[in-house]
């Protein structure tokens, strides 16, 4: 038996099930879908019968808690489901419909391996389908023609894919590649594999790649050109939309190579070989950590109106996101994280109760906020938490002083942990601002103060290790390098590479309570501190502390957000990681590795019972953009804006 899902969100699910058939339990038959699908499950119909579960209202509180439903039986969902999208998202779907089916359900199951772009083309523009399997997130033109067509589109993430960069089993000499070097073959500076190695052989380089309407194109593109098509399209790579044509096509050729979804190297990794990127191996592990650039989120959307008129996509979605780390792993790719799949199952049910915050972060629209004058909010404002997310937080601030508030504003930086702890154990602060997405531990106490946390992303962050501008022999460390500069395998700078001088490496890294701290155990120790600490590094909360101990040391190396080397680049030097300068481009296309996002917390009832409060993070989030650059970090994406907004709108009706 698959898990059970909670009470309320089958309540939620009858109910709409009732609502949608008029209130009449009598059963419908839809007829048998005669879409070329490339995968059918299941043929006849079933039906649904009211239970006394059903009569349960479901409550808003319910559904920040428990963001599970209720339990779907498969048995008794009646009705056809037409899907199309992503081949890179089509494995997993098909995968949780066989489950699906297995477990009792009984109706016509299509799901279409088109593409990304042309699957939003089926669902938006055609209106055609149910659900859209995407590889990317929807693109604003996209989520318009749903809105032209009256869908109001629902996003829920299901995974993470690491796209694959594959050559044939025969292919003998290449192993790693570089991310520069994928680049220069794929645009076609590279024509032979000898120019891209003198050791590899004189031989003309074919090139595989997923087609134009993929979402693995578009993701490939994105990361490695910047968006710009031509530059891979001029090198004239072999096309397809079908990811079997392109493994057929590599395989037999020992001087081709392409890319895809890693599940179809997965699924055929007896006649491929994946690289690895700058050193590193696609992995569950390395694409939770950030360390393997190449991994992506994995979608299904559907519609507002959709799961509510067809009961069966609701228990479809539902029974998938409920089901769907049964077989990811499978499949071959990986689980998206639990704040992501909560995320995805609170959009469900918002969707279903008519909540407003059922895009999952992105909507068919910006979301507006009320506008608020600063002048008219009366009240203090306590936060603290994050030394990174206080400068902007300071800068916003600010503003909100220049344009009329008088009230008085405090804003303590003593790290995300500290942060947290006066927030939620403490219940003594408004705010905690976090370079870290809250613990569950930190959320539980938050929860003891009567504390119902509000999320709100702000911006991104890269994460900078520097050193001092004194230092004139190194600007680029492999992150290899970093883990073993920063666990103490490396004590001298000679053993890091054999040119640099025979100095001992003075270590600078921010306190233990620091959300910097936790990012960078976690991305390079597996968020085992042992390894830092017992290279006894010199810690402090203070950034400015750190700052000035490396500048004063040539043989010094530390890391802190990005924002405080902004502030100090004249005497600190950022040092590359695998060739990458940390910029607003490569935090946004992920090619950049150490960046992060950037958040602020409030509680519902401080939201409630705190006006200025509430007034305040509205004013952040409508401005946070006009000083974020300036204050050294990068915007979120419009999504993730949009998201907290929502958050906002949400917490205080």
């Amino acid at each position: 038996m698959r898990k059970l899902l909670s009470l309320m969100l089958a309540s939620i699910m009858l109910l709409t099930m009732l609502a949608a058939c008029g209130g009449d339990s009598t059963p419908t038959t839809a007829p048998a879908t005669t879409a070329p699908a490339t995968a059918t499950t299941g043929q006849a119909a079933a039906t649904t019968a009211p239970t006394t579960e059903a009569a349960a209202t479901p409550s808003v509180e319910a559904t920040a808690e428990v963001p599970a439903g209720g339990e779907v039986d498969p048995a008794m969902v009646q009705g056809d489901i037409v899907s199309a999208g992503s081949s890179t998202v089509y494995p997993l779907s098909e995968a949780v419909a066989e489950i699906f089916t297995e477990d009792g359900y009984t109706g016509n199951i299509t799901i279409d391996s088109i593409g990304t772009g042309a699957g939003f083309e089926r669902f938006c523009t055609a209106a055609e389908t149910d659900i859209a399997n995407a590889s990317r997130a929807i693109k604003a033109e996209e989520a318009e023609a749903c809105a032209a067509k009256g869908r109001e589109v629902v996003e829920f993430r299901v995974g993470t894919d690491a796209l694959a960069v594959v050559v044939s089993s025969k292919n003998t000499f290449v192993s790693n590649l570089t991310e520069a070097q994928v680049a220069d073959i794929f645009s076609g500076t590279y024509k032979t594999w000898d120019q891209v190695d003198a050791s590899y052989p004189a031989e003309a380089i074919k090139l595989y790649s997923p087609g134009t309407d993929s979402g693995t194109f578009d993701y490939f593109v994105e990361h490695f050109f910047d968006s710009e098509e031509k530059f891979i399209l001029g090198a004239n790579p072999q096309l397809s939309e079908d990811d079997n044509v392109l493994v057929t096509g590599i395989e037999g050729d020992a001087n081709a190579i392409g890319y895809f979804g890693y599940a179809y190297y997965n699924e055929n990794k007896t006649k491929l070989t994946a690289l690895t990127i700058d050193g590193v191996e696609p992995t569950e592990a390395t694409t939770e950590d950030g360390s393997y650039s190449l991994a992506r989120p994995l979608y299904i959307y559907s519609a507002k109106n959709i799961l509510t008129e067809k009961p069966q996509v609701a228990a479809f979605i539902n029974y998938y996101l409920t089901n769907v780390n049964d077989v990811i792993l499978e499949v071959g790719y990986f689980p998206a994280s639990e704040e992501a799949l909560s995320g995805a199952k609170d959009a469900l049910i918002n969707a279903l109760t008519g909540g407003s915050s059922s895009t999952g972060g992105n909507t068919s629209g910006a979301v507006a906020l009320e506008e608020v004058d600063p002048s008219a909010v009366q009240g203090d404002i306590v936060s603290a938490g994050s030394s990174t997310v206080y400068p902007l937080s300071e800068a916003v601030a600010e503003i909100f002083g220049e344009d009329g508030y008088t009230g008085n504003m405090t804003i303590d930086s003593i790290g995300t942990g500290a942060g947290f702890e006066r927030f939620c154990t403490a219940a003594e602060t408004d705010i905690a601002n976090a370079s870290r997405a809250i613990k569950d531990e930190e959320a539980k106490a938050c929860a003891n103060k009567g504390r119902e946390v509000v999320e709100f992303r702000v911006g991104t962050d890269a994460l900078a290790v520097v050193v001092s501008s004194k230092n004139t022999f190194v600007s680029n460390l492999t992150e290899a390098q970093v883990a073993d500069i920063f666990s103490g395998t490396y004590k001298t700078w000679d053993q890091v590479d054999a040119s640099y001088p025979a100095e001992a490496i003075k270590l600078y890294s921010p306190g233990t309570d620091s959300g910097t701290f936790d990012y960078f155990v976690e991305h390079f120790f597996d968020s085992e501190e042992k390894f830092i600490l017992g290279a006894n590094p010199q810690l402090s909360e203070d950034d400015n502390v750190l700052v000035t101990g490396i500048e004063g040391d040539a043989n010094a190396i530390g890391y802190f957000g990005y924002a405080y080397y902004n502030e100090n680049k004249t005497k600190l030097k950022a040092l590359t990681i695998d060739g990458v300068e940390p910029t607003e481009a490569t935090t946004e296309d992920g090619s950049y590795s150490l960046a992060r996002p950037l958040y602020i917390y409030s509680a519902k009832n401080v939201l409630a019972e705190k006006p200025q409060v509430a007034a305040f993070i509205n004013y952040y989030l409508t401005n946070v953009n006009e000083v974020i650059l300036e204050v050294g970090y990068f915007p979120a994406s419009e999504a993730a804006l949009n998201e907290a907004k929502q958050s906002l709108l949400d917490a205080t009706k």
